[in-house]
C-alpha cells in the first residue's frame, strides 16, 4: 500500500508539473494574441482614419467645383469668355488635393499590406 502511496504522489505530481507547463505556454500564447489584436485595432483605426481624411478632401474639392461653375456662370453671364487662366487657382487647388488623396490612399494600402 505505501508503494502505490508514492506512484499516486509521483503521478499527481507529474500531472501538476504538466498542467503548470500548460498555463505558462498557454499564458504566453494568450499574451501574443492579445498583442497581436492590438496591432490590428491600431491599423484599423489608422486606416479608418484616413478615410476620413479622404471624404474631408473630397468635401473640399466639391466645394471647390461648386466656386469653379459660379465663377464660370459669372464670366457667362457677363457675356465674356471663359478662360481657363481665370480658373487656373481653382484648378490648382484640386489637383493639390488630388495629391493628398493619392498619398493617403498610398498610406492605407501600406497599412493593409503590414497585416499580412
Amino acid at each position: 500500500m505505501g508503494k502505490k502511496k508514492v506512484d499516486i504522489s509521483k503521478e499527481v505530481a507529474k500531472i501538476w508539473q504538466e498542467a503548470k507547463e500548460n498555463l505558462k505556454a498557454l499564458g504566453q500564447r494568450t499574451i501574443k494574441l492579445a498583442q497581436k489584436g492590438e496591432e490590428e485595432v491600431v491599423r484599423a483605426s489608422r486606416i479608418g482614419k484616413l478615410q476620413l481624411d479622404i471624404v474631408s478632401i473630397n468635401l473640399k474639392k466639391e466645394n471647390i467645383f461648386r466656386q469653379v461653375g459660379k465663377k464660370a456662370y459669372e464670366i457667362h453671364s457677363r457675356k465674356s469668355e471663359i478662360e481657363p487662366i481665370k480658373l487656373a487657382p481653382l484648378f490648382n487647388q484640386v489637383d493639390k488635393l488630388n495629391q493628398q488623396i493619392k498619398a493617403k490612399k498610398a498610406q492605407i494600402a501600406r497599412l493593409k499590406k503590414e497585416k499580412k
